[in-house]
């Protein structure tokens, strides 16, 4: 099982998006797929409801516990299951950095059953973004192209930083920044554009994602945008968020 967390301590870039379509994305390509949300706020959990009458499972704060549990994640396929936020994920930034740890040795007991692992994690730094990244083989840094925006991703490639070499996470590869919700019709836009690509080089991804009513729908009705196409600007969201999810997958080989 491979874990990749998407992170940038940033609200509103997209996250939650990004990851449901990546859930979609490693299921078309046949992988067994393990979906964490550790944002309080729960839009990864909201994106797939649970089947009638399922026990909720195991629940994300519980993975902070340090203890063998007998809860296992809700099953909602045959290739899809989750682990769901939970209202005592607020307690966890309390907790001491000790905690740092047990989310990914806790999610290494289900290694054997799946292929890929997303972490949803929260917009903001602290002990469930650290566990989150040192839990993780690869972290995708999704952005909106903006001033503020683009100010948060330094911190964020610090805080990484501190996760490869404090011993939380040597091994920790950051597989690129995703630009996201870009407007092609503004010059300010496609200027900051340009000044990410300056500043950060390759590990700018070149799928950039367009801000799309296509992509907003879909997530609305709980589907990925290439399914159920119609109309011009449909078809494009649906090319470009088929197109970039399946580079993120292969990066991870």
């Amino acid at each position: 099982m491979k874990i990749l967390s998407i992170a940038n301590q940033k609200g509103g870039v997209g996250k939650s998006t990004l990851a449901v379509h990546l859930a979609y994305a490693g299921m078309d390509a046949g992988m067994r797929v393990l979906l964490v949300d550790m944002d309080k706020q729960g839009s990864l959990s909201l994106s797939f409801p649970a089947p009638d009458n399922a026990p909720t499972g195991l629940v994300a704060s519980t993975l902070y516990g340090g203890e063998v549990v007998d809860e296992r994640p809700q099953p909602l396929n045959d290739k899809l299951s989750i682990i769901r936020a939970d209202n005592a994920l607020l307690a966890i930034d309390k907790a001491e950095n000790q905690v740092i740890r047990q989310p990914g040795q806790a999610l290494r007991r289900f290694a054997a059953e799946f292929d890929l692992c997303v972490i949803d994690t929260p917009p903001l730094l602290g002990i469930r973004l650290m566990a989150s990244l040192a839990a993780a083989d690869y972290v995708l840094t999704p952005v909106s192209i903006g001033l503020y925006e683009l100010a948060g991703v330094a911190d964020l490639m610090q805080t990484i930083h501190v996760i490869r070499t404090q011993g939380f996470n040597p091994r920790l590869k950051h597989i690129g920044i995703l630009p996201m919700k870009v407007n092609s019709r503004s010059t300010e836009a496609k200027n900051a554009l340009t000044m990410l690509r300056n500043q950060y080089g390759p590990i700018i991804l070149s799928q950039a994602l367009a801000e799309r009513a296509a992509v907003r729908k879909a997530i609305a009705q709980r589907r990925p945008v290439w399914t159920h196409t119609s109309g011009e600007g449909h078809l494009k969201a649906a090319g470009e968020w088929r197109a970039a999810c399946t580079a993120i997958l292969a990066r991870l080989n």
